[in-house]
């Protein structure tokens, strides 16, 4: 009885010194909470918009009836309003260079994990680049969800991943800080 209780005691105690220090340790769970943890700051990002979503930001009034500017060039201009959620620029719906409606933004967004792509080290032994297909939330009942952007090329792409720099924190442990282009 009294070994039992000894046991116990020293696996409490292991348990609590275990919380005391993040570890470094780092996986796939690891990398989708620490990308999820906090907000990050994005600036001229794009993320992709459905047939819903642009019919609802119309009739909300977050920007113009769409105009088509050439034979394959259709925006549709942003309002104060649009401006208000953190829309950053016109609203492109077709385009040569995407095949996907898209829009900017700009501000702080939390993110949700779809899927992680893959995991790399980075130059420095506490970071790593994860690569992992992401949406944002724009709050407004219009969007929920959306689709960010991931760079391919130079240039943005709804069918790349985002590359997030994952850096670990002795006192605060993995925390995405920044997206690699």
């Amino acid at each position: 009885m009294i070994h039992r209780a000894a046991l116990a005691a020293s696996w409490c105690f292991a348990l609590i010194l275990c919380g005391c220090k993040p570890s470094s340790e780092f996986s796939d769970d690891i990398a989708k909470g620490a990308i999820e943890a906090q907000p990050l700051k994005l600036e001229g990002e794009q993320v992709v918009l459905n047939d819903t979503q642009i019919q609802c930001g119309l009739q909300a009034e977050f920007w113009d009836a769409p105009t088509t500017l050439s034979s394959d060039h259709t925006t549709a201009h942003l309002t104060s309003k649009g401006r208000d959620l953190k829309f950053n620029d016109d609203l492109i719906i077709h385009d040569p260079s995407s095949r996907v409606p898209y829009i900017q933004i700009r501000g702080e967004f939390p993110f949700q994990v779809d899927s992680i792509v893959s995991t790399k080290d980075a130059e420095d032994k506490n970071d790593k680049l994860v690569e992992a297909k992401v949406s944002i939330k724009i709050d407004n009942p219009c969007f929920g969800n959306v689709p960010l952007m991931g760079i391919r090329h130079g240039n943005f792409s709804a069918d790349s991943p985002v590359v997030f720099h994952v850096h670990f924190d002795e006192n605060a442990g993995w925390h995405a800080d920044k997206l690699v282009h």
